[in-house]
């Protein structure tokens, strides 16, 4: 007789908390989420959570099947009725279970630094202790694993997750040199990216969210007895049948309501908007609510909204055809080697997309739609696009700011006209910018990922035409490491430890490198890295950037504030930002990077 399969709806909370304690098998591939798939969902989370908009919350947040396998599992229900802990392999579910537990881990980490600072009455000590049980296991549970983390992955990824996701307490991420290659880098990118989207919240708000996230967040678990009648259940859930998605809804009923003269056509656009997008198509519907102001709607009320205002045959061939193609252009410029447009809106589009595809998308589909009507307008639009959204990441705005900030620049330029950019909703402050000065001198340390985009951009800047590789292929390397050997020249020459730490923190600090050139360089003194970084590199260019560190003799403290200060130049003619007064270690002031 069938005994089912045991099966329920659990809580977050619940799923990371015994008898759970996962593994994932060798067969499985490594960790492979980046900060674009995790990124998505804490932006999802932050407005499910209401932190943003208390009318855009949800009741609750559905994160999809987690697949287990454990031979001795019985019965239908969910926990299984075991006397203690137990390990169980991850099947299905791998990705969102680390991505969960690394964000769990920075929610805890922040909550352990503000004790003492009481927000809105929310003093529970607990708090951050209930998060650490999400990512740590308790101590009976360790004659099961010699490892501490709820979590076991394979290999180095797991060395690393051990060493710097499971323990407690607000720390620097590691540096790439310290890491063997490849081990844990993928996780070392989402725990940066996440900690400092949390960084920009309130106390309030990131126990809101965190609060959201262990109460009101759930899964369906599934624990299969043998590996085949697993596999067999994976097959099914990932490849047999297709769920209805929301574009299909929306599909049917925008084109039931189509005139029977226009349904042709009509059906048309449609069907080559979602060939031209492919997955990306239901992105595309959210942006084109976006572009309307409708972004306290979901996506499926907020396309009615748009249907309702303009009738089904106008909204297809006068908003969502024309929309469609600017959404494909503007997503498709990293994988051209040319381009027709002009170089401005090339190099803005190629800039744009290193972000990853968010806050900035529905108002470049607008500018990029304006295209062919005029070029000349569409590229210093698409310009200025640009501006803004790489200044709001160095203000460390979160998502949801950065979305409210975008709003009134979509609205100028959806209404068009002459004075577009002569709106104030394009408007960095004084008091903003000197902010963005002031996060630009640690920028690293703020953000990591940030410091290799502005780096990128400046590299732009000098050659006159966009760097044109792939962002995996770079990164930033500290050329005064942040831990240099105790027999160094480094500690000779940095022998102030107050003044060695500003210098390593310092934007002058940063070189674009290849990975096999930054795993290479580690902790070596100059004159070896040096030899490293000249070394040509296949397919790499040899990046103008780096120019004055590949012509220096040896790298002191006044070699470091002089670049810093050419960099800064660079980016203020860039970005048209005010630093302020600034003076090098040779106590002049520092001419522009040319």
């Amino acid at each position: 007789m069938f005994r089912g399969l045991p099966t329920a709806s659990l809580p977050i909370i619940k799923l990371f908390d015994n008898p759970y304690l996962f593994t994932v098998p060798a067969y499985q591939r490594p960790y492979s989420w980046t900060t674009r798939e995790a990124g998505q969902l804490l932006e999802d989370l932050v407005i499910a959570a209401g932190l943003d908009d208390q009318e855009t919350a949800s009741p609750d947040y559905f994160l999809g099947t987690i697949l287990l396998l454990d031979p001795e599992a019985d019965g239908v229900n969910v926990p299984v009725p075991f006397s203690g802990p137990r390990i169980f392999e991850v099947v299905d579910g791998q990705q969102r279970l680390v991505t969960l537990s690394i964000l769990a881990g920075v929610l805890r980490d922040h909550d352990d630094g503000d004790a003492g600072a009481l927000a809105d009455g929310d003093d529970d000590p607990t708090f951050g202790d209930r998060l650490h049980r999400m990512v740590a296991v308790e101590p009976d549970a360790r004659d099961l694993t010699s490892r501490k983390g709820r979590i076991h992955l394979r290999d180095t990824e797991d060395a690393f997750l051990q060493a710097h996701v499971v323990p407690r307490g607000l720390r620097p991420p590691p540096p790439p040199e310290t890491e063997p290659f490849g081990s844990g880098t993928g996780i070392r990118g989402v725990q940066e990216h996440l900690a400092g989207e949390i960084d920009v919240l309130t106390r309030a708000e990131r126990r809101k969210l965190a609060r959201y996230l262990m109460e009101y967040c759930h899964v369906v678990v599934i624990i299969s007895r043998d590996i085949d009648r697993a596999h067999r259940l994976f097959t099914v859930l990932n490849e047999r049948g297709k769920p209805l998605e929301r574009k299909d809804i929306i599909k049917a009923e925008v084109l039931r309501s189509v005139p029977a003269q226009a349904s042709e056509l009509a059906l048309a656009h449609w069907d080559r908007a979602h060939s031209v997008l492919g997955h990306e198509f239901e992105t595309f519907l959210g942006h084109l609510r976006l572009i309307h102001g409708l972004q306290r709607l979901p996506i499926i009320s907020g396309v009615r909204t748009l249907v309702r205002q303009y009738g089904s045959e106008r909204f297809v061939e006068e908003q969502l055809a024309p929309l469609a193609d600017a959404f494909h252009q503007v997503r498709a410029f990293p994988q051209r080697a040319e381009s027709h447009f002009q170089p401005e809106l090339t190099g803005a589009l190629i800039s744009l997309n290193r972000l990853g595809k968010a806050d900035w998308v529905p108002a470049a589909i607008l500018a990029m739609a304006g295209y062919r009507r005029s070029p000349d307008s569409a590229s210093a639009v698409m310009v200025e696009i640009e501006r803004f959204a790489y200044l709001l990441r160095l203000l460390c705005y979160g998502a949801g700011k950065r979305q409210r900030r975008f709003g009134p620049v979509i609205e100028a330029i959806r209404v068009g006209g002459a004075g577009v950019l002569a709106s104030p909703a394009w408007e960095i402050t004084r008091d903003e910018q000197r902010t963005i000065a002031h996060h630009l001198k640690d920028l690293y340390r703020r953000n990591a990922a940030m410091a290799k985009l502005v780096l990128m951009r400046v590299e732009d800047e000098l050659a006159g035409q966009p760097l044109r590789v792939d962002l995996g292929e770079l990164t930033v390397e500290h050329v005064l490491p942040l831990r240099p050997a105790p027999s160094s020249d480094w500690k000779r020459m940095f022998a102030d430890a107050e003044m060695r730490a500003d210098c390593q923190a310092s934007l002058g600090n940063l070189a674009l490198v290849t990975t096999r050139q930054n795993d290479r360089a580690k902790n070596k003194d100059f004159g070896e890295k040096l030899a490293i970084y000249r070394e040509p590199e296949p397919g790499a260019p040899l990046l103008i950037s780096n120019g004055d560190i590949l012509s220096a003799s040896l790298w002191s403290a006044d070699d470091i504030r002089t670049r810093e200060d050419r960099l800064l130049d660079a980016l203020a003619r860039i970005w048209r930002l005010e630093m302020g007064p600034r003076v090098g270690g040779t106590g002049k002031t520092n001419r522009a990077l040319t």
